[in-house]
């Protein structure tokens, strides 16, 4: 540890704690409402431990998010990082939609050719499925339909076959 952590000598000015104060309890995760009360009370001079035990964080992550806080500013601080790149399928999620729609596929393994002969990308079953409940598609539960039965065979079954006791 250094010795910053036990140093208040890190505050802000009325400004930006009061944007701090607004933003401490409307975000969209507790991790994020818990990052911005890091660096509010941080904001208001207290030491990196005391900053991080009432916000419920570690010493790092209030030092990290203090640090974005003055470099890139409140945005720095929500952002949600857990969200990863945006999918090959995205641009062509319209076209996509509109051919299931018009024509659903029987299988994943169907629809991860159509969309790979729409678009020219190929996904597994897996990602395929992820994307189609991204569009609200859901896969067809498709079952075969039961043969047509004989009565006279049934009959016929039924006193040759069943042992009586």
């Amino acid at each position: 540890m250094g010795k910053d952590v036990f140093m208040a000598h890190l505050r802000y000015n009325d400004a930006q704690v009061q944007i701090l104060d607004n933003a401490r309890f409307c975000q969209k995760t507790d991790a994020i409402n818990r990052r911005v009360n890091a660096v509010y009370f941080r904001g208001l001079g207290m030491t990196l431990l005391e900053a991080a035990r009432l916000a419920n964080v570690s010493v790092n992550t209030v030092r990290k998010f203090a640090a974005a806080f003055e470099s890139e500013g409140l945005a720095a601080v929500i952002a949600d990082a857990r969200e990863g790149p945006p999918s090959a399928l995205d641009p062509h999620a319209e076209v996509i939609k509109a051919d299931f729609s018009a024509h659903p596929p029987g299988s994943l393994a169907q629809a991860a050719d159509r969309i790979a002969e729409l678009t020219g990308v190929r996904r597994q079953a897996t990602q395929v499925r992820i994307f189609m409940r991204g569009l609200g598609i859901a896969p067809r539960r498709l079952s075969p339909i039961p043969g047509k039965a004989d009565p006279m065979r049934q009959a016929d079954f039924k006193k040759t076959s069943w042992i009586l006791c």
